[in-house]
């Protein structure tokens, strides 16, 4: 957990200096730069999809891979207030397939009920189905 951790804690540290040094009506209407167009959130997503599939190469058990996963589920309602972060961390659920793939059939099915009571439905982005269909065939196996 601690790289995982230590990502996601410099990717907000990131979001949130950027935030604090942004000049008035950086980004809006379309004008150059703001906290939204800088680079570090590409950087984010990348980095997150290789530790995700390192962590997962590593063999974790199964209740390493749903503490990861819980982590990662997590984050996106930690962070509503900051749209930036929010969505990327949603974004995210769509790269945890190679973790969802550790857990053993019980684990599964904890975080298959937790998952799909945390996202309705109707409010399901594509990452989430994604997660959720993943979550779904693992506690099937």
């Amino acid at each position: 957990m601690g790289p995982l951790t230590a990502l996601y804690e410099a990717y907000i540290a990131k979001v949130e200096q950027l935030e604090r040094d942004a000049k008035p009506g950086a980004g809006w209407f379309g004008l150059p730069g703001g906290p939204k167009n800088d680079s570090c959130h590409g950087q984010f997503a990348g980095q997150a999809q290789a530790l995700i599939e390192d962590l997962a190469a590593q063999g974790p058990t199964s209740a390493q891979a749903r503490q990861a996963l819980e982590y990662i589920f997590r984050a996106p309602e930690e962070h509503k207030n900051d749209q930036s972060l929010y969505w990327m961390f949603q974004a995210v659920h769509g790269m945890t397939e190679p973790l969802i793939a550790c857990l053993d059939r019980a684990d599964a099915q904890a975080l298959f009920i937790s998952y799909a009571g945390q996202y309705r439905r109707w409010e399901r982005l594509p990452a989430q189905k994604k997660a959720l269909t993943a979550l779904d065939k693992a506690r099937s196996k």
